[in-house]
């Protein structure tokens, strides 16, 4: 049995940016609760859940994740409206777990994002998105590294994929091989006092612009701290979720690019074959080239302003239920 956190102990803070249609946050909260039952840090200190709803609806299904681990739990679940005038009121973070909604009408993952760092109550919080899995060691590996790291900001996971069989997803996954040193948009530690106050509310990659606006002398990674990710399952899928990832690399060059010298550097087409058989080159050939594509589909509908429908749901990467 662990023991009874302190009153007075400092939380850890998970902070989840989560749409009000999001299928998959029970999933990953059950996964996120795992990991966190496992760091050292759990036994003396709380941990505050802080789920950010944010969209139009009531999100029915994702407000029941919630509420299914705050009754588990035997706490109250909290949900405040971030869109109301005057300052917010939080629970006070008692026992070992809090948990708390915050909803917003506002769309966007930045919107979410700049509520989360604004209420976070934990000296450091793990940032998860709300379609992910993790390994059982994610949480504790991402705390200690930013302890034992005291001028890092952030602490990155390593992004990775949970693919099902099949020609084309393994198509989808022939990237994830590739050892790229970015910061996992998907899962990372932050020291939330040193992080931008505030990110810009129209970015479509903000992790991107985050990781930039720290710069990399502030980024460690903790490549074993693991977040799967579902891959897209069909084609429309693909450019559902590529048109927009491209569309933020574009954004980021066109509006930020003072920013660009900030990032670590990617490695080269030669240690990326390197890590890759015959048949992984040549699934990573088929897959470059339909990036390309998307790129030039997401840089046409940028330059023309045509960026309202991005951010439509690619539905197989959230059916972890299935085979």
């Amino acid at each position: 049995m662990k023991p009874t956190v302190s009153a007075a102990a400092v939380p850890v803070t998970l902070a989840v940016p989560c749409r009000t249609d999001e299928p998959s946050l029970g999933h990953t909260l059950a996964a996120a609760l795992a990991s966190w039952e496992l760091a050292p840090e759990s036994r003396v200190h709380p941990l505050e859940l802080l789920v950010c709803l944010n969209g139009p609806g009531e999100g029915a299904g994702a407000r029941a994740a919630v509420a299914r681990v705050a009754e588990a739990a035997a706490v109250p679940l909290v949900e405040v409206d971030a869109d109301r005038s005057g300052p917010l009121t939080l629970p006070p973070v008692t026992g070992r777990l809090v948990v708390t909604i915050l909803r917003t009408r506002h769309a966007g993952k930045p919107i979410a994002w700049n509520l989360l760092r604004r209420h976070a109550r934990g000296v450091v919080t793990i940032f998860a998105d709300a379609d992910v899995s993790f390994s059982a060691d994610a949480f504790g590996l991402l705390v200690g590294a930013l302890g034992a790291h005291p001028d890092a900001v952030l602490a990155s996971g390593k992004t990775t994929c949970a693919p099902r069989p099949g020609v084309f997803e393994g198509i989808m996954a022939a990237p994830y091989a590739v050892d790229f040193p970015n910061l996992s948009p998907q899962l990372y530690g932050a020291r939330v006092a040193a992080l931008p106050p505030v990110m810009p509310e129209d970015l479509i990659e903000p992790e991107r612009w985050l990781e930039l606006t720290v710069g990399r002398e502030r980024v460690v990674r903790v490549p074993a701290a693991r977040v799967a990710v579902r891959l897209p399952a069909t084609l429309r899928d693909f450019f559902r979720q590529r048109i927009r990832i491209e569309m933020g690399k574009v954004q980021m060059t066109r509006v930020y690019p003072a920013l660009a010298s900030r990032g670590t550097k990617q490695p080269g087409a030669g240690t990326a074959l390197a890590s890759l058989g015959a048949m992984g080159t040549l699934r990573l050939g088929v897959y470059l080239t339909l990036r390309s594509a998307a790129h030039v589909v997401a840089w046409w509908r940028y330059r023309r302003g045509a960026t309202a429908g991005i951010w439509r749901q690619a539905v197989t990467t959230k059916r972890w239920d299935a085979a």
